[in-house]
């Protein structure tokens, strides 16, 4: 393993010392690739992100099912060049350390850099498809279902809490259905330890607290900024569109019936709030009446 990608051990600035280390062209879907001594043959993208994309794929050697995400970890721009190789390492690291505890975080099963392409590999489970697009193709989730997932996302959410962590990318994109309407949470290249001071990087702006969606303020994230994104969330699986940023933010959307259902209303109404001070925490998600009643 490449000592570049333990995310244990200390890491030279090697890619800020050399502005001229670039990308060179690669076609991942031509031809099996090795990443860390495997073989790989790659299928259709099925993700696109800021920084990265992401292939359903196979192991050669047992014929495994994989997601592989790829991350241009060089550029022509030094600075952003350290900072994406930051994201690479960081979202390996965390979601490692998360893994372990939790049934609702995505499992990475290896990782790798290429020097010769500059590309950076993460190997991870393989799900059916992201929580937006199974949104987007229903007319309405019932109400057993959409509260069968908010209460996986609680369970993300005391994850994090506990481990004292901050995700500040938490989005539908990012949420992976499994067998079993099982729920995961990925992309950690984002996450931070609680009052760690944030970088220019920034999640998807319609799921995004507007503490950190301002041009104007750069403020410290603080867990409260997930717990937005958990209540944007619900909104989105209640009315089937994210809430849009127009005060109050828990009211439906132009010619829908607010939900008929108070305890819901009522985690929209505590979560979606401009004040982080006045969001409550995991632990209250976790002991409200709507996660806990059946």
């Amino acid at each position: 393993m490449n000592p570049y990608l333990n995310p244990y051990v200390a890491k030279p600035n090697r890619y800020q010392n050399n502005a001229s280390y670039k990308i060179r062209p690669v076609s991942v879907q031509s031809r099996p690739v090795t990443i860390n001594k495997q073989q790989y043959n790659f299928n259709k993208k099925i993700a696109t992100g800021q920084f990265s994309s992401v292939y359903a794929a196979y192991r050669r050697s047992d014929n495994k099912p994989v997601a592989i995400k790829i991350i241009p970890a060089a550029t022509k721009h030094s600075t952003e060049a350290a900072n994406v190789m930051h994201l690479f390492l960081n979202e390996i690291q965390m979601a490692k350390r998360l893994a372990t505890t939790s049934n609702h975080i995505i499992h990475i099963y290896d990782f790798d850099f290429d020097q010769r392409t500059g590309l950076s590999f993460i190997i991870m489970e393989l799900g059916q498809q992201d929580l937006e697009k199974y949104l987007s193709q229903r007319n309405a989730l019932t109400p057993d279902e959409r509260k069968s997932i908010w209460r996986q996302l609680v369970n993300i959410a005391i994850t994090l809490y506990n481990h004292r962590i901050m995700h500040l990318n938490i989005s539908p994109e990012n949420l992976v259905l499994f067998p079993g309407n099982l729920v995961k949470l990925g992309d950690f290249g984002m996450a931070r330890k609680f009052q760690q001071s944030r970088t220019k990087s920034l999640g998807n702006p319609v799921y995004l607290a507007p503490e950190l969606n301002s041009p104007y303020h750069k403020p410290t994230p603080t867990a409260k900024a997930d717990i937005w994104s958990f209540g944007a969330i619900l909104y989105r699986m209640t009315y089937l569109m994210p809430p849009h940023h127009n005060s109050p933010f828990f009211r439906p959307p132009l010619n829908q019936r607010s939900t008929n259902d108070p305890n819901l209303l009522n985690i929209l109404q505590h979560t979606l709030v401009i004040d982080p001070n006045a969001r409550p925490d995991a632990l209250w998600l976790a002991t409200h009446p709507y996660t806990k009643t059946y």
